[in-house]
Protein backbone atom coordinates (compact mmCIF):
# COMPACT_ATOMS: atom_id res chain seq x y z
CA UNK A 1 0.00 0.00 0.00
CA UNK A 2 1.18 3.51 -0.59
CA UNK A 3 0.59 4.76 2.95
CA UNK A 4 3.21 2.34 3.92
CA UNK A 5 5.83 3.24 1.91
CA UNK A 6 5.38 6.66 3.07
CA UNK A 7 5.44 5.86 6.34
CA UNK A 8 8.91 3.83 6.05
CA UNK A 9 10.62 7.36 5.71
CA UNK A 10 9.17 8.15 9.24
CA UNK A 11 6.60 10.86 8.05
CA UNK A 12 3.62 11.11 10.90
CA UNK A 13 0.41 9.85 9.36
CA UNK A 14 -2.09 12.07 11.02
CA UNK A 15 -5.66 10.15 10.11
CA UNK A 16 -6.69 7.82 7.23
CA UNK A 17 -10.47 7.08 5.96
CA UNK A 18 -11.97 4.79 4.06
CA UNK A 19 -14.12 5.71 0.87
CA UNK A 20 -14.17 3.33 -2.25
CA UNK A 21 -16.24 0.97 -3.08
CA UNK A 22 -16.59 -2.25 -4.70
CA UNK A 23 -17.26 -1.78 -8.55
CA UNK A 24 -15.17 0.60 -11.66
CA UNK A 25 -18.73 1.94 -12.86
CA UNK A 26 -19.27 5.56 -13.04
CA UNK A 27 -21.98 4.70 -9.83
CA UNK A 28 -19.85 3.33 -8.13
CA UNK A 29 -17.03 5.66 -8.31
CA UNK A 30 -18.94 8.77 -8.36
CA UNK A 31 -21.11 7.39 -5.00
CA UNK A 32 -17.28 6.60 -3.91
CA UNK A 33 -16.52 10.52 -4.38
CA UNK A 34 -19.48 11.47 -2.33
CA UNK A 35 -18.22 9.46 0.60
CA UNK A 36 -15.18 11.05 -0.05
CA UNK A 37 -16.50 13.97 0.62
CA UNK A 38 -18.03 13.34 3.78
CA UNK A 39 -15.64 11.63 5.67
CA UNK A 40 -13.24 14.50 4.28
CA UNK A 41 -15.44 16.99 6.29
CA UNK A 42 -14.69 15.41 9.56
CA UNK A 43 -10.79 16.25 8.79
CA UNK A 44 -11.27 19.24 8.02
CA UNK A 45 -13.43 20.10 11.09
CA UNK A 46 -11.22 18.04 13.55
CA UNK A 47 -7.65 19.45 11.95
CA UNK A 48 -6.31 23.16 11.98
CA UNK A 49 -4.41 23.38 8.55
CA UNK A 50 -2.89 26.20 7.79
CA UNK A 51 -2.87 25.01 3.59
CA UNK A 52 -4.69 22.36 1.71
CA UNK A 53 -1.73 20.88 -0.96
CA UNK A 54 -3.21 18.70 -3.91
CA UNK A 55 -1.18 17.22 -6.45
CA UNK A 56 -2.48 16.60 -9.98
CA UNK A 57 -5.80 15.91 -11.54
CA UNK A 58 -6.81 12.94 -10.02
CA UNK A 59 -10.78 13.47 -9.82
CA UNK A 60 -10.69 12.70 -6.05
CA UNK A 61 -8.87 15.94 -5.60
CA UNK A 62 -12.11 17.59 -6.36
CA UNK A 63 -13.46 16.25 -3.10
CA UNK A 64 -10.66 17.70 -0.84
CA UNK A 65 -10.82 20.89 -3.17
CA UNK A 66 -14.34 21.36 -2.23
CA UNK A 67 -14.45 20.84 1.51
CA UNK A 68 -10.93 23.19 1.62
CA UNK A 69 -13.73 25.85 -0.21
CA UNK A 70 -16.17 25.52 2.17
CA UNK A 71 -13.42 25.51 5.56
CA UNK A 72 -12.01 28.94 4.16
CA UNK A 73 -8.47 26.85 3.62
CA UNK A 74 -5.88 28.25 1.13
CA UNK A 75 -5.71 26.07 -1.35
CA UNK A 76 -1.97 25.15 -2.87
CA UNK A 77 -1.99 23.24 -6.72
CA UNK A 78 0.70 21.36 -7.90
CA UNK A 79 0.95 20.05 -11.36
CA UNK A 80 -1.50 22.70 -12.80
CA UNK A 81 -1.04 23.80 -16.38
CA UNK A 82 -0.66 21.27 -18.06
CA UNK A 83 -2.90 19.00 -21.45
CA UNK A 84 -4.36 15.92 -21.47
CA UNK A 85 -7.17 16.37 -23.57
CA UNK A 86 -7.36 13.00 -24.25
CA UNK A 87 -8.56 12.22 -20.67
CA UNK A 88 -11.21 13.45 -18.75
CA UNK A 89 -8.33 14.06 -15.95
CA UNK A 90 -7.62 17.56 -18.01
CA UNK A 91 -11.53 18.57 -16.88
CA UNK A 92 -10.68 18.15 -12.94
CA UNK A 93 -7.10 20.01 -13.20
CA UNK A 94 -8.30 23.11 -14.21
CA UNK A 95 -11.51 23.32 -12.01
CA UNK A 96 -8.19 23.08 -9.22
CA UNK A 97 -7.18 25.27 -11.07
CA UNK A 98 -10.20 27.60 -10.80
CA UNK A 99 -9.86 26.87 -6.66
CA UNK A 100 -6.03 27.66 -6.05
CA UNK A 101 -4.26 30.02 -4.08
CA UNK A 102 -0.77 29.03 -5.37
CA UNK A 103 0.35 27.25 -8.27
CA UNK A 104 3.57 25.38 -8.21
CA UNK A 105 3.89 23.89 -11.88
CA UNK A 106 6.94 21.80 -13.69
CA UNK A 107 8.12 24.00 -16.32
CA UNK A 108 7.15 27.36 -17.97
CA UNK A 109 5.21 26.33 -20.50
CA UNK A 110 2.38 25.10 -18.42
CA UNK A 111 2.80 28.57 -16.22
CA UNK A 112 2.08 30.28 -19.40
CA UNK A 113 -1.08 28.20 -19.92
CA UNK A 114 -1.93 29.15 -15.75
CA UNK A 115 -1.76 33.18 -17.43
CA UNK A 116 -3.41 32.78 -20.34
CA UNK A 117 -6.71 31.12 -18.32
CA UNK A 118 -6.28 34.12 -15.89
CA UNK A 119 -4.26 33.33 -13.27
CA UNK A 120 -2.24 36.00 -11.76
CA UNK A 121 1.39 36.08 -12.61
CA UNK A 122 2.62 36.18 -8.99
CA UNK A 123 0.43 33.40 -8.16
CA UNK A 124 2.50 31.11 -10.27
CA UNK A 125 5.91 29.76 -9.49
CA UNK A 126 7.65 27.07 -11.76
CA UNK A 127 9.94 25.14 -9.13
CA UNK A 128 10.03 21.87 -11.54
CA UNK A 129 8.51 18.59 -11.18
CA UNK A 130 8.41 16.59 -7.53
CA UNK A 131 8.73 13.51 -9.61
CA UNK A 132 11.98 15.08 -10.69
CA UNK A 133 12.91 15.32 -7.00
CA UNK A 134 12.34 11.53 -6.38
CA UNK A 135 14.44 10.37 -9.07
CA UNK A 136 17.45 12.84 -8.63
CA UNK A 137 17.52 11.75 -4.36
CA UNK A 138 15.45 8.29 -3.96
CA UNK A 139 18.25 5.43 -2.87
CA UNK A 140 17.88 2.85 -5.89
CA UNK A 141 17.32 -1.24 -4.84
CA UNK A 142 20.69 -3.13 -6.76
CA UNK A 143 19.57 -4.76 -9.85
CA UNK A 144 20.08 -8.08 -8.47
CA UNK A 145 17.90 -7.77 -4.90
CA UNK A 146 15.67 -5.88 -6.81
CA UNK A 147 14.66 -8.77 -9.69
CA UNK A 148 15.48 -11.20 -6.77
CA UNK A 149 12.16 -9.89 -4.79
CA UNK A 150 10.06 -9.12 -8.06
CA UNK A 151 10.85 -13.02 -9.26
CA UNK A 152 12.23 -11.77 -12.72
CA UNK A 153 14.69 -13.45 -14.69
CA UNK A 154 18.01 -10.72 -14.61
CA UNK A 155 19.16 -12.13 -17.70
CA UNK A 156 15.79 -11.14 -19.72
CA UNK A 157 15.93 -8.11 -21.59
CA UNK A 158 13.21 -6.13 -20.04
CA UNK A 159 10.02 -3.87 -20.44
CA UNK A 160 7.63 -1.90 -17.85
CA UNK A 161 3.95 -1.71 -18.92
CA UNK A 162 0.91 0.22 -17.62
CA UNK A 163 -2.18 1.27 -19.13
CA UNK A 164 -5.12 3.51 -17.81
CA UNK A 165 -8.52 3.75 -18.68
CA UNK A 166 -10.53 6.68 -18.68
CA UNK A 167 -9.67 7.80 -22.33
CA UNK A 168 -12.10 9.88 -24.31
CA UNK A 169 -11.59 7.19 -27.26
CA UNK A 170 -14.42 5.49 -28.41
CA UNK A 171 -13.42 4.38 -31.94
CA UNK A 172 -12.11 1.15 -30.31
CA UNK A 173 -12.88 -0.59 -27.26
CA UNK A 174 -10.30 -0.63 -24.12
CA UNK A 175 -10.28 -4.58 -24.23
CA UNK A 176 -8.63 -4.46 -27.87
CA UNK A 177 -6.41 -1.51 -27.22
CA UNK A 178 -4.95 -4.01 -24.36
CA UNK A 179 -4.85 -6.94 -26.66
CA UNK A 180 -3.54 -4.90 -29.41
CA UNK A 181 -0.63 -4.01 -26.81
CA UNK A 182 -0.07 -8.05 -26.18
CA UNK A 183 -0.11 -8.44 -30.00
CA UNK A 184 2.69 -6.19 -30.31
CA UNK A 185 4.75 -7.71 -27.94
CA UNK A 186 4.25 -11.36 -29.35
CA UNK A 187 7.42 -10.29 -31.75
CA UNK A 188 9.79 -9.38 -29.26
CA UNK A 189 11.33 -11.56 -26.50
CA UNK A 190 10.75 -9.76 -23.58
CA UNK A 191 10.67 -10.06 -19.76
CA UNK A 192 7.41 -7.93 -19.24
CA UNK A 193 6.54 -6.14 -15.76
CA UNK A 194 2.59 -4.89 -15.53
CA UNK A 195 1.45 -2.46 -12.82
CA UNK A 196 -2.10 -2.05 -12.55
CA UNK A 197 -4.04 1.11 -13.78
CA UNK A 198 -5.34 3.25 -11.43
CA UNK A 199 -8.67 3.38 -9.57
CA UNK A 200 -11.37 4.77 -12.23
CA UNK A 201 -14.09 3.91 -14.94
CA UNK A 202 -13.06 0.27 -16.31
CA UNK A 203 -10.30 -0.40 -14.05
CA UNK A 204 -11.26 -3.91 -13.73
CA UNK A 205 -11.25 -4.75 -17.42
CA UNK A 206 -8.10 -4.53 -18.11
CA UNK A 207 -6.75 -6.12 -15.02
CA UNK A 208 -9.23 -9.19 -15.98
CA UNK A 209 -7.65 -8.77 -19.96
CA UNK A 210 -4.19 -8.59 -18.23
CA UNK A 211 -4.49 -11.36 -16.02
CA UNK A 212 -5.99 -13.64 -19.03
CA UNK A 213 -2.67 -13.25 -21.23
CA UNK A 214 -0.42 -13.29 -18.20
CA UNK A 215 -1.80 -16.73 -17.42
CA UNK A 216 -0.45 -18.35 -20.29
CA UNK A 217 2.72 -16.61 -20.92
CA UNK A 218 5.64 -16.69 -18.81
CA UNK A 219 6.99 -13.69 -20.00
CA UNK A 220 4.32 -11.30 -18.07
CA UNK A 221 4.32 -10.47 -14.49
CA UNK A 222 1.62 -8.67 -13.25
CA UNK A 223 1.76 -6.78 -10.36
CA UNK A 224 -0.62 -4.21 -8.38
CA UNK A 225 1.92 -1.40 -7.49
CA UNK A 226 5.97 -1.81 -7.57
CA UNK A 227 5.65 1.29 -4.62
CA UNK A 228 7.84 4.50 -5.72
CA UNK A 229 11.30 3.13 -4.90
CA UNK A 230 10.73 -0.42 -6.68
CA UNK A 231 9.04 1.46 -9.92
CA UNK A 232 12.21 4.32 -10.25
CA UNK A 233 14.73 1.69 -9.39
CA UNK A 234 13.40 -0.69 -12.11
CA UNK A 235 13.34 1.94 -14.95
CA UNK A 236 17.39 2.17 -15.61
CA UNK A 237 17.21 -1.60 -16.55
CA UNK A 238 14.65 -1.73 -18.71
CA UNK A 239 14.44 -1.66 -22.72
CA UNK A 240 11.86 0.52 -23.04
CA UNK A 241 8.35 1.97 -21.04
CA UNK A 242 5.05 0.84 -22.78
CA UNK A 243 1.48 2.30 -22.55
CA UNK A 244 -0.33 5.32 -21.65
CA UNK A 245 0.70 6.56 -18.83
CA UNK A 246 2.15 9.86 -17.53
CA UNK A 247 5.28 8.23 -15.98
CA UNK A 248 6.39 7.47 -19.18
CA UNK A 249 6.17 11.02 -20.14
CA UNK A 250 7.30 13.15 -17.00
CA UNK A 251 9.50 10.84 -15.18
CA UNK A 252 11.27 8.01 -17.65
CA UNK A 253 13.14 10.14 -19.57
CA UNK A 254 15.37 11.14 -16.93
CA UNK A 255 16.48 7.97 -17.13
CA UNK A 256 17.07 7.84 -20.86
CA UNK A 257 14.87 5.27 -21.48
CA UNK A 258 12.58 5.45 -24.45
CA UNK A 259 8.95 5.86 -23.51
CA UNK A 260 5.99 3.82 -26.19
CA UNK A 261 3.14 6.30 -25.50
CA UNK A 262 -0.11 4.98 -27.02
CA UNK A 263 -3.10 6.83 -27.52
CA UNK A 264 -4.42 10.06 -26.68
CA UNK A 265 -4.57 9.49 -22.91
CA UNK A 266 -0.95 11.90 -22.75
CA UNK A 267 -2.01 14.44 -25.89
CA UNK A 268 -0.81 17.57 -25.01
CA UNK A 269 1.80 17.50 -22.46
CA UNK A 270 5.46 18.40 -22.96
CA UNK A 271 7.67 16.06 -24.66
CA UNK A 272 10.51 14.95 -24.26
CA UNK A 273 12.62 13.49 -27.44
CA UNK A 274 12.66 10.17 -25.82
CA UNK A 275 8.74 9.85 -25.94
CA UNK A 276 7.44 7.66 -29.24
CA UNK A 277 3.85 8.15 -29.74
CA UNK A 278 1.82 6.08 -31.24
CA UNK A 279 -1.89 5.16 -32.32
CA UNK A 280 -3.62 2.08 -30.80
CA UNK A 281 -3.09 0.00 -33.86
CA UNK A 282 -0.56 -3.19 -33.84
CA UNK A 283 1.31 -1.84 -36.43
CA UNK A 284 1.57 1.45 -34.96
CA UNK A 285 2.54 -0.03 -31.46
CA UNK A 286 5.16 -2.38 -33.53
CA UNK A 287 7.01 0.16 -35.38
CA UNK A 288 7.24 2.26 -31.36
CA UNK A 289 9.08 -0.63 -30.54
CA UNK A 290 11.44 -1.34 -33.21
CA UNK A 291 12.49 2.43 -33.01
CA UNK A 292 12.65 2.53 -28.83
CA UNK A 293 14.85 -0.67 -29.32
CA UNK A 294 16.69 1.10 -32.30
CA UNK A 295 20.58 1.69 -31.61
CA UNK A 296 20.20 4.94 -33.19
CA UNK A 297 17.42 6.09 -31.40
CA UNK A 298 18.63 5.23 -28.10
CA UNK A 299 22.35 6.92 -28.91
CA UNK A 300 20.14 10.11 -29.46
CA UNK A 301 18.81 10.30 -26.26
CA UNK A 302 22.64 11.07 -24.76
CA UNK A 303 22.56 14.14 -24.82
CA UNK A 304 18.97 14.98 -24.26
CA UNK A 305 18.02 18.18 -21.98
CA UNK A 306 15.26 17.81 -19.32
CA UNK A 307 12.05 20.05 -19.45
CA UNK A 308 11.00 19.39 -16.04
CA UNK A 309 13.14 20.70 -13.54
CA UNK A 310 16.89 20.04 -11.40
CA UNK A 311 15.33 17.37 -8.31
CA UNK A 312 15.16 20.50 -6.01
CA UNK A 313 11.34 21.22 -6.55
CA UNK A 314 10.65 20.39 -2.76
CA UNK A 315 13.02 22.74 -1.63
CA UNK A 316 11.81 25.97 -3.55
CA UNK A 317 7.86 25.05 -2.81
CA UNK A 318 9.15 24.72 1.12
CA UNK A 319 10.62 28.10 1.12
CA UNK A 320 7.94 29.97 -0.74
CA UNK A 321 5.79 28.49 1.80
CA UNK A 322 6.97 29.58 4.49
CA UNK A 323 7.41 33.05 2.95
CA UNK A 324 3.61 33.33 1.99
CA UNK A 325 1.55 35.50 4.17
CA UNK A 326 -2.33 34.63 4.34
CA UNK A 327 -3.56 37.85 3.76
CA UNK A 328 -7.09 39.55 2.16
CA UNK A 329 -5.17 39.63 -1.17
CA UNK A 330 -3.92 36.38 -1.15
CA UNK A 331 -7.25 34.54 -0.23
CA UNK A 332 -9.20 36.26 -2.17
CA UNK A 333 -9.30 35.02 -5.91
CA UNK A 334 -9.27 37.38 -8.54
CA UNK A 335 -9.00 36.71 -11.75
CA UNK A 336 -6.75 38.85 -15.13
CA UNK A 337 -9.29 39.25 -17.49
CA UNK A 338 -7.48 40.22 -21.25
Amino acid sequence: KTINEITSYGINVQDIFDYLLNGDDSFSISKSFGIAVCELAHIFRDYAFDFVCVLGDRFELLAIVNNAIIFKKPIIHISGGEETTGVIDEQVRHMITKAAHLHFVSCKEYAENLMKMGEPAWRIINTGSLNVDNIVKQNRIPKKRLFEELNLDIRKPTILMTYHPGTLEYSISLEQQIMNIFEALELFDLQTVITAPNIEVDRNKIILCIKDVVRTNNNLHYFESLGFQKYHSLIPHCEFVIGNSSSGIVEVPYFKVPTVNIGDRQNGRIRHKSVIDTDYSVKSIRNGIKKALSANFRSSLKGMKFKFGDGHAAERMVEIIRKTDINQEFFRKQLVFK
